[in-house]
């Protein structure tokens, strides 16, 4: 049974562990950000420290083809996900289709393009309540990663990845470590740290600020379930993301040839 260690206890962290674990793999989750745990969504969203991950108050989508890979290879997840306060987007349902479309028919398969949106903090409570229950997997929080363990090559020139060193100077031996560190990760730089050439990375600023305000009461019976508006630079995206909670978020754009610019 081979030994592997996720670098990363965010929700791609904390699902890629739980399919290893499946698989028969013993599996080890670093995760930097120390707070546990909370007993449940609410205080996940009211008191839920976690200051490694900079959108957690924002609302998030869990998109079609993630829903339908954590159907198949992480069976209840999507029921927990619903129970916990997610809701369902259709968007193909009779508020969600352009009205420039006339043919509304339904067609076959429709049903597998929908998603459940809701608050990251519900999101991770949930796939961390559920890994949690997982055999064969361990979850760390408070260790974090500082740089990769080498072993004897097998080819000259190539270093051998043996796990990884703590900051606290622990060393945790892996058959494989997974970088899931998100878009802040030093993954790269221990990758060269090690004697190996750089890997090849390719990323882009996107120059766009988020502005999220949420809302609670009776839904409105003339606003669909999600609108999106376009002026310019600025988006608002108005949508449900709990049960009567929607959110209103607005994001703006920094375009080519313009200045610096501030928030909304």
């Amino acid at each position: 049974m081979s030994r592997i260690v996720v670098c990363g206890g965010g929700m791609i962290g904390l699902c890629a562990a739980m399919m290893l674990a499946r698989d028969g793999h013993n599996v080890v989750v670093l995760e930097g950000d120390p707070s546990e745990v909370p007993a449940n969504p609410t205080t996940a969203w009211d008191k839920w420290d976690r200051p490694g991950v900079a959108q957690f108050h924002q609302p998030h989508n869990l998109f079609t083809r993630f829903r339908m890979i954590c159907d198949a290879e992480l069976p209840g997840l999507t029921d927990r996900l619903l129970e916990a306060g997610c809701v369902w987007v259709d968007i193909l349902d009779e508020y969600s289709i352009p009205p420039t479309i006339t043919d509304k028919a339904p067609r076959p398969g429709d049903a597998s393009l929908r998603f459940v949106t809701g608050r990251r903090p519900v999101f991770e409570w949930t796939v961390a309540t559920m890994a949690a229950g997982q055999p064969h997997l361990t979850i760390l929080r408070g260790v974090r990663a500082r740089e990769l363990v080498t072993g004897r090559s097998s080819i000259a020139g190539v270093p051998h990845v043996a796990g990884v060193r703590t900051s606290s100077g622990e060393e945790i031996h892996a058959d494989l470590v997974v970088d899931a560190m998100g878009r802040r990760s030093p993954a790269c730089r221990w990758v060269t740290e090690a004697g190996a050439r750089a890997p090849i990375e390719e990323c882009e600023d996107s120059n766009f600020i988020y502005y999220t305000r949420y809302f609670s009461g009776r839904r409105p019976r003339r606003v669909g379930r999600t609108v999106a508006i376009r002026a310019g630079s600025v988006a608002q995206g108005h949508y449900p993301v709990a049960g009567r909670s929607r959110v209103i978020r607005t994001s703006r754009q920094r375009l080519e040839g313009i200045g610096r610019w501030g928030g909304p």
